[in-house]
């Protein structure tokens, strides 16, 4: 396998790439498939109407989440415009990490571990213009 003689950090950037792509992807999949987009956002809508969130807000966002997690998993496995791809999925986990703290949810730590590696992804991530010759 040619991954295995691949810099440290491309190493990383191929190995986050394939193991985030894929959670990703099965994590906007099930609302999909199992929740359905009418449920997924009643629930987001639910939830969020009994905080200061206008539910007009929390409608859009609603949609949001259930569109960028499958858009952005297929891009992400895509490899092409890392940068770009890997800023646009940093700025979506904050902004499920901004939810999870508007809701008061112990669990935000979570979302802040994936806003970390995220952006560092697109820290790593040289821009499509100043690729080498063995980019990503």
């Amino acid at each position: 396998m040619v991954c295995f003689n691949y810099d440290t950090r491309r190493f990383f950037l191929y190995g986050i790439r394939f193991f985030f792509g894929l959670w990703l992807l099965y994590a906007g999949l099930t609302k999909w498939i199992f929740m359905g987009p009418g449920t997924f956002v009643g629930h987001i809508t639910t939830e969020f109407d009994k905080t200061w969130s206008p539910h007009l807000l929390n409608v859009l966002l609603a949609w949001l989440i259930i569109i960028a997690e499958p858009v952005l998993a297929a891009l992400i496995l895509s490899g092409k415009k890392a940068r770009l791809v890997w800023t646009l999925t940093s700025l979506f986990m904050f902004l499920l990490t901004m939810g999870q703290s508007i809701l008061m949810k112990p669990d935000v730590i979570a979302n802040w571990q994936y806003l970390i590696l995220t952006l560092l992804c697109a820290a790593l991530s040289d821009p499509e213009a100043n690729r080498t010759s063995s980019g990503l």
